[in-house]
């Protein structure tokens, strides 16, 4: 006896009603039985199927396998036992439409246990058997309605069940098609109990060996057709631990055989990673809250946002090493070796960096007033800053044509190879450190040009100059009232070590017919004397400058302020006088703003002091900006809020449609818990796969140069790049988990069902 049932009894219950399946039904089954089972539509043919083959619960009764009760059986125990000693075939073929016939096949031994290669050995003899080996890789969908049945059949005869239910195999098909079928189920007939769910009981009447006959749920004739040869051992599955785990087989035949359904939701996650990263990107983006900020320039003249300022924690000069280690940070791509020049105006473009204008001057008498016009520079408040000729990182090659400065007086210029020979007049002002209207001109000769930037750079002895400084008698010897004030030295190969000559960088005011003018002492051959050892030389210039000049016209000074002079002297005369070889403050250029705070803790980790002035220097935030700021993150949460609530509910619906397979698998012994792995690495495969291509995606945005991708890319280092996908991770796994929990509701009804049982006695003292 392989089944028996006593008083089993089946309810449908609903809110409001209560509705008989099956009612007291007695009855039992033996191997090698062929039986048909027949009654009216709704008569509980089906049921009766779907209790036997373990795929509902049943309310009150017994039902025995091979002389064991289940009434106590929890989900796991219904799983092993579909798994095991189920094969089910239905009306409507029950088959992977999208896999090939083998796959058809092989998908239930694999599920029964059975490793591959004994799978496709074992699925080759029962495509032969049923007539379908010629057609072993083509899709189930290409198939015939008489084809279908028989893989249907082939795939419930090649799993080693001891049990094969069969519910409406012939319903849709034709007397020829119906016959092939009935003669399988009874070759399959011959080692296990085949029950035969029909309407058709003439169809099969010669071939099966009992009729059973069920109406209201009860049964109303049990009769015994013909002898049948009992099976004494039952059909057996031969399971193996080996092989890849189920779940990832079943995913890849879920992929695999619905190629379009895939593709749309690869699409769709690759969508959805894309809006993430914009979003979330943004939303991160805008937590700086520094480019609401308003810039303040007491510290820090130049506040380019590239612009990273570094020293060392002993305030020691840098070293060769120094700037070979700042080079190799990631993202710098300039070093300017003299940090404090890149705080210093300067202007060549007249009407661009500096302004030309006249003054009107009164030079003469009360009486007999000589009216003339002065020419004056300003240099503009958007006048560039200085550099010298900087470190490449990478090894890049700087200059386009030309050469190299080899002294203060020539410079590079960014532009084009035919403005090399050119001399060009450069005015410079130290706001710092000098007062207003206060400059220095230098005629510059370009001897190089460059694709860097824009502008131009400077001879590192520029920088020198406005990083070194001595007293004057240092260069005069002498203890004078002109020499109290301190010197910026530059080199000059013209003169001797004994030679020197300065200009005053001054600024004066003067009383004129109650008017006050300004007097501007600019750099350049006209300007310099050269003194040959003599402070009187020197004095005498100053007094002839100041006064005597000033008297001949008739201009009397009331008040005059000296700024420190400017002296050049013998190249090696500067080396003597320098206290510092190398400046102590350096200035590296990186490739965007995005990158400072990484740049800011590489260089800090290697044991520097490093500042952005941009960062540092923005104190008072712009209430406009802000709000501007506050929106950008409400849309932006909003925004990522409504794609991940979307993603949930789109990729419920979309793998809503596989509820069907699903039943299948279960049909042909898929557990629930492999059903639920499979879920999860499917939807870990189309997120993963989705990531890579939104991805892709990005890089071509930023290829094409969008602008806001360029941007969001800068901003986000890898971790944050980990984050963004990791909030995608977590939408695709809680929509994971929503269609997992309605597989188990629509697919597994039996899931989570507990043993009414106790299995466990205690010991009761007596």
């Amino acid at each position: 006896e392989l089944l028996r049932l006593e008083n089993l009894s089946k309810y449908y219950t609903s809110t409001q009603s209560v509705v008989m399946g099956l009612n007291n039904i007695n009855l039992s089954f033996e191997r090698g039985e062929f039986v048909a089972i027949t009654g009216e539509s709704g008569s509980g043919k089906s049921t009766l199927a779907s209790v036997i083959g373990g795929m509902l619960p049943y309310e009150s009764g017994e039902l025995f396998f091979e002389g064991n009760p289940t009434s106590h059986f929890d989900s796991a125990d219904y799983e092993r036992y579909r798994r095991d000693h189920i094969s089910f075939i239905s009306q409507n073929y029950g088959i992977l439409i999208g896999c090939t016939v083998m796959e058809n096949v092989v998908s239930a031994l694999r599920l029964s246990g059975m490793e591959q290669e004994t799978a496709v050995c074992k699925a080759e003899e029962i495509l032969q058997e049923v007539e379908l080996w010629e057609m072993r890789g083509r899709r189930a969908a290409k198939l015939s309605s008489g084809q279908k049945q028989r893989l249907s059949i082939a795939r419930a005869l090649a799993k080693p069940a001891p049990i094969l239910i069969a519910d409406e195999p012939t319903g849709n098909l034709d007397p020829e098609n119906s016959a092939k079928v009935i003669e399988l189920l009874a070759k399959a007939a011959k080692d296990r109990l085949v029950i035969l769910i029909t309407h058709e009981f003439e169809e099969a009447a010669d071939q099966v060996t009992r009729h059973i006959v069920i109406q209201d749920g009860q049964i109303s004739m049990d009769a015994s057709l013909k002898p049948f040869s009992a099976v004494d051992s039952p059909v057996s599955a031969k399971r193996s631990g080996k092989g890849r785990p189920l779940s990832l087989y079943v995913s890849r035949l879920q992929l695999g055989g619905r190629p379009v359904w895939s593709s749309l939701v690869l699409l769709f996650f690759s969508l959805t990673a894309f809006a993430v990263f914009a979003f979330l990107g943004t939303f991160v983006v805008a937590l700086d809250d520094t480019n609401t900020r308003i810039y303040d320039a007491s510290a820090f003249l130049n506040g380019d946002k590239t612009r990273v300022v570094v020293a060392k924690l002993d305030s020691s000069p840098m070293t060769t090493e120094d700037y070979e280690k700042l080079l190799q940070v990631e993202y710098v791509k300039q070093l300017e070796t003299y940090g404090y020049l890149t705080d210093i105006h300067y202007a060549y473009q007249d009407g661009v960096d500096y302004k030309t204008y006249y003054q009107r001057v009164d030079s003469g008498t009360w009486d007999d007033p000589d009216l003339s016009m002065k020419e004056n520079i300003s240099i503009l408040p958007t006048a560039p800053f200085m550099k010298s000729v900087p470190l490449l990182a990478g090894g890049q090659t700087f200059l386009t044509a030309g050469r190299l400065p080899e002294n203060m007086y020539e410079v590079v210029l960014s532009g084009a190879e035919d403005q090399i020979g050119q001399v060009i007049a450069v005015y410079i002002r130290d706001d710092k450190n000098w007062g207003y209207g206060v400059l220095l001109r230098f005629d510059m000769t370009i001897v190089g040009v460059t694709n860097q930037g824009m502008g131009l750079y400077f001879h590192e002895d520029m920088g020198r100059m406005f990083t070194t400084s001595v007293m004057g008698n240092a260069i005069t010897g002498s203890d004078n009232w002109l020499n109290q004030y301190q010197y910026m030295l530059a080199p000059n190969e013209e003169l001797a070590d004994d030679q020197w000559r300065c200009s005053e960088i001054a600024y004066g005011k003067f009383k004129s017919m109650g008017n006050k003018t300004m007097l501007l002492l600019d750099l350049n051959t006209e300007n310099l004397i050269e003194v040959l050892n003599g402070e009187n030389a020197l004095e005498a210039f100053v007094r002839k400058q100041f006064i005597e000049e000033f008297n001949e016209q008739g201009i009397l000074p009331y008040h005059t302020q000296l700024y420190n002079k400017f002296a050049e002297v013998s190249p090696q005369t500067f080396e003597a006088l320098m206290w510092k070889k190398n400046s102590d403050q350096v200035s590296l250029n990186i490739e965007d703003y995005a990158y400072t705070d990484r740049v800011l803790e590489a260089v800090q980790g290697m044991g520097y002091l490093a500042v952005s002035p941009f960062k540092e220097s923005s104190t008072k935030q712009d209430p406009e900006l802000a709000a501007e700021r506050m929106q950008t993150l409400t849309v932006c949460a909003a925004a990522l809020l409504a794609v991940v609530l979307l993603q949930v509910v789109v990729l419920r619906a979309l793998f809503g449609t596989q509820t069907e397979s699903y039943r299948l698998f279960r049909n042909i012994g898929l557990t629930c818990k492999t059903a639920n792995y499979s879920i999860l690495w499917q939807v870990l495969l189309f997120t993963l796969g989705g990531q890579l291509v939104g991805f892709a995606g990005i890089l071509i945005c930023r290829a094409c140069g969008v602008a806001r991708i360029v941007e969001l890319m800068r901003y986000l280092p890898a971790v944050y790049i980990l984050l963004l996908s990791g909030v995608h991770l977590v939408a695709s796994l809680i929509a994971g988990y929503w269609i997992i929990h309605a597989l188990d509701r629509q697919v597994y009804p039996l899931a989570g069902r507990q043993t009414d049982l106790a299995l466990e006695t205690e010991e009761v003292a007596l």
